[in-house]
């Protein structure tokens, strides 16, 4: 029987401020479907977010362009607004630091999900290493080591340690 050794530390690092990042976030399936997947909280964000948004928008006479995005977000319409909004960040530093504001926010309200083994079976023996799971901000946090697996004849598992 062979045995194998498998050692994990995870870390999650925030995520960069991008024009890419909010036109995803804004343009998704959850708030198509009119918010329903997302907690009060996070659509309360979104929504200061977009009206933040609107508001540059309308200041600089390029409302249509999230508008006409938001109606039909097909790649030609998002990208425009894209474009836009990075062009706005870019010169107004204001706005882009409310921006980031609100995205920090934004993630501070999402849930991290860290799993480590899950749906793994192993026949035979197993050795896993040291398992290490720890969330660098604040937000909530679901750690799972080891989850629906399968392990044969011996299982050595080392240490699991947990961070939120």
């Amino acid at each position: 029987m062979s045995s194998s050794t498998i050692n994990y530390f995870i870390i999650m690092e925030p995520v960069t401020l991008t024009a890419a990042g909010i036109a995803t976030l804004i343009f998704s399936e959850a708030l198509k479907e009119g918010g329903k997947a997302l907690g009060k909280g996070i659509s309360e964000k979104v929504a200061q977010l977009l009206s933040t948004i609107r508001e540059k928008f309308q200041t600089a006479g390029t409302e249509g362009l999230l508008t006409r995005a938001q109606e039909n977000p097909i790649e030609k319409n998002t990208a425009k607004f894209q474009d836009e909004l990075e062009t706005q960040m870019q010169e107004d530093e204001a706005f882009a630091n409310r921006l980031q504001e609100l995205m920090t926010q934004l993630k501070s309200n999402e849930t991290i999900n860290q799993i480590v083994l899950k749906g793994v079976e192993v026949k035979g023996k197993a050795k896993v290493g040291d398992i290490d799971l720890a969330a660098t901000r604040d937000g909530s946090v679901n750690q799972e080591a080891v989850v629906d697996a399968k392990f044969g004849d011996d299982l050595d598992l080392g240490n699991v340690n947990m961070k939120a």
